[in-house]
């Protein structure tokens, strides 16, 4: 039986690159795409693949919320996180939330494949480059302010980051807009901001938005 694999991306040419990779793999099928994390839950539900390789910094619910609900709903899907943010607290973040992979886009395909070949057999993969800076940056005792965020904070403060609007936030994110007033009150003061402006900044000095 092939690998089944859905791909979850906001780039159209993204997800056409991932195919056009995988559709050359004998032993791999995608099954379905989508361009946000709402269409990857119900890709999850509906396609139940083997993989599914997810962007982070998608419109509405990024990576991490996507995964943190498969895991929580138990979902056997196995997720290979792809993504422009290899730096700063995200790599360790998602894996404790439940990502099986994690490699940035400018791995090659060679590195693509094995990858959703060694999620698929459940065993963890991240690329190389991340693991050393993941263990210089333990040795080190290097941080940076967005480490002192939880994943939900962190989910939270990138959509702001993006400009969305908390009452969307809300919506996304099925929590009222109390809560969301509250968690964007403890993500200002632990990154010690008094703006959208001012976290935005944040955001892009750590790479976690384009410049």
């Amino acid at each position: 039986m092939p690998i089944r694999v859905a791909i979850v991306d906001d780039h159209a040419l993204i997800r056409a690159g991932y195919r056009h990779i995988l559709s050359q793999e004998p032993d791999m099928l995608v099954v379905a795409e989508g361009g946000n994390g709402e269409e990857a839950l119900a890709i999850a539900r509906e396609h139940k693949p083997d993989v599914m390789l997810l962007d982070v910094g998608m419109p509405g619910l990024g990576g991490i919320e996507v995964t943190q609900r498969l895991v929580r709903a138990r979902s056997p899907v196995r997720i290979v996180i792809v993504t422009m943010h290899g730096e700063g607290p995200l790599p360790k973040m998602l894996i404790e939330a439940g990502a099986t992979a994690f490699l940035t886009k400018g791995a090659d395909g060679a590195e693509l494949v094995g990858a959703v070949r060694q999620a698929a057999r459940g065993q963890r993969y991240i690329s190389h480059a991340i693991a050393q800076r993941m263990a210089l940056a333990t040795t080190l005792g290097e941080s940076s302010p967005l480490d002192r965020l939880t994943p939900r904070e962190f989910e939270i403060a990138l959509m702001l980051g993006r400009g969305e609007r908390s009452v969307i936030i809300g919506e996304r994110l099925a929590i009222s807009d109390k809560t969301v007033a509250t968690h964007k009150s403890r993500i200002y003061e632990k990154l010690e901001v008094h703006s959208e402006a001012e976290l935005t900044l944040v955001l892009v000095r750590y790479g976690m938005l384009p410049g």
